[in-house]
């Protein structure tokens, strides 16, 4: 990483480039979606500081992690709110008061990142955007989370299970290319989340047939 003496003004959007191993367009990109806060402006010149330099390392950092750019927009506080936020960052505070291994388990598969100020966050916005969906449907976030750290608990032997088996049984045919192409994982997992949820979304139906909570229609 090349340093470069400070200067009041900050540095150019050439100079921040050269210093995180960014393009100057990927950070006009990182700006545009609200991830990093506009420069300061001198004339007709535009200078990036601190700020700047420890955003764009964290952004770096995380997608490294594996984070999308949507996690870690919702991990960094820059994600458009809507109103079960509030509502799923005090249940997120509450379990990790009073319930830390269900917190933990969430932190371990991967759903909670930290965003700037150190607090917990869900970092997959569509579980963050499900639990918001189920606060609104009158089932409080709290047991929402409780109930999901338990079932990731019990989904991941499943789901190694289940890879292990399609892995097995599905031959990778020869390619032009001499392998596996490298998009298979991604459609395997496609495949299966798209099975999973037509089974859940079966058992949805013969529970809840009027679509609310109900007695469970028998099959």
């Amino acid at each position: 990483m090349k340093s470069f003496s400070s200067r009041p003004a900050g540095y150019t959007i050439g100079e921040l480039s050269a210093i995180v191993g960014m393009s100057p367009r990927n950070i006009r990109a990182h700006q545009t979606r609200g991830l990093l806060p506009p420069p300061v402006r001198h004339g007709r010149s535009a200078y990036y500081g601190p700020v700047h330099l420890r955003r764009l390392e964290r952004i770096t950092t995380l997608q490294e992690q594996g984070f999308n750019l949507a996690s870690i927009a919702a991990m960094l506080g820059t994600a458009t709110a809507d109103p079960g936020t509030a509502r799923t960052s005090a249940a997120l505070a509450e379990i990790a008061r009073v319930q830390p291994p269900v917190f933990c388990a969430l932190e371990r598969h991967g759903l909670l990142g930290r965003d700037d100020s150190g607090a917990a966050a869900i970092a997959r916005p569509p579980v963050a955007q499900a639990v918001a969906e189920l606060a609104g449907a009158g089932i409080p976030p709290v047991d929402v989370l409780r109930f999901l750290g338990q079932l990731m608990d019990r989904m991941a032997p499943v789901a190694d299970a289940v890879v292990g088996a399609a892995a097995e049984r599905l031959t990778v045919a020869d390619s032009p290319s001499g392998g596996a192409s490298p998009d298979l994982g991604s459609s395997l997992a496609d495949f299966l989340v798209s099975a999973f949820r037509t089974a859940v979304e079966n058992a949805v139906e013969l529970t809840f047939p009027g679509g609310g909570p109900g007695k469970r229609r028998s099959r």
